[in-house]
């Protein structure tokens, strides 16, 4: 709230937010100490403890956006409905998706794909598509807000879903291992990129659209506060992209370096060296 809203227009309201982000996660930390004290282990939790660990994270953030629905909008229920939903989609909708999908779908199909290098480099490829899918719905959220944020720091509410999928998505690409895979992967996933790019007035037109249900002249969706926006984000992707290579086969490599090197006898060297290839492809 305080990278994307000036100083000024949280006057009032950041005592509020910061005791409810105090309250909740003293409940969170009560729960947790709650458990270790009837010797239940948090190291591998349970379905049930888990549902409820993110019930409390995603009430704080619903409770905090409430005070601040309510600071900006004055009119009707809907209006402020509306409001709550355009900040909650892009700023939350990700980490839901990333944590919840990622640990329960992505990587265990993954992992069941091994004795499948073909049926991996598939699910590799295509699975960014949903990616697509979220970006464009938090852009479209994201340039409705053109009354309560300033289009400088828009992208704040963008950059957890761009950071977060391509760390997920580079996460696969890292554990491919053959290096024929990764060179197939990056450059349909750069395509990909600069297709999606390219065609993003495009895109956001036709949902803009769909989501007004009424027509609109072309050009009429490219505003300048638009246009800053789509720099932003051009240079977010640019930088999460290549932040997200690195910390991929970086990871990847130090637990190799870790757990590997003993095990398996392999030389510093050579797991160095892997790390540059992959990195560098």
């Amino acid at each position: 709230m305080l990278y994307l809203f000036r100083p000024f227009q949280l006057t009032g309201v950041k005592k509020i937010l910061f005791l409810v982000c105090f309250l909740l996660y003293c409940l969170d930390a009560l729960y947790r100490v709650t458990l270790q004290g009837l010797k239940i282990s948090h190291s591998k939790p349970s379905r049930k403890q888990q549902i409820s660990l993110s019930g409390l994270f995603l009430l704080t953030v619903c409770l905090q956006l409430c005070v601040v629905t309510n600071h900006f909008c004055r009119q009707s229920r809907r209006h402020k409905l509306a409001l709550f939903f355009q900040i909650i989609i892009p700023g939350c909708l990700p980490l839901i998706v990333g944590s919840q999908l990622g640990e329960y779908f992505l990587y265990p199909t993954y992992n069941h794909l091994h004795v499948n290098p073909k049926g991996q480099l598939l699910f590799a490829l295509f699975t960014p598509l949903i990616g697509v899918f979220l970006k464009v719905i938090s852009r479209i959220c994201v340039q409705r807000l053109y009354n309560i944020t300033h289009p400088g720091y828009s992208y704040t509410l963008l950059s957890p879903l761009y950071f977060g999928s391509a760390l997920i998505f580079r996460v696969l690409q890292a554990d491919l291992g053959n290096l024929q895979s990764i060179i197939i992967l990056g450059i349909i996933h750069g395509a990909g990129e600069v297709i999606e790019r390219s065609a993003m007035v495009v895109i956001d037109h036709i949902c803009h659209l769909v989501w007004k249900r009424t027509l609109a002249p072309w050009g009429s969706f490219r505003t300048p506060r638009r246009e800053r926006l789509m720099a932003d984000i051009a240079i977010m992707s640019m930088l999460s992209e290549s932040i997200a290579i690195v910390c991929a086969n970086g990871f990847l490599c130090l637990y190799q370096i870790t757990y590997l090197t003993y095990v398996k006898d392999i030389s510093l060297l050579t797991l160095l060296e892997t790390f540059a290839w992959n990195t560098s492809v």
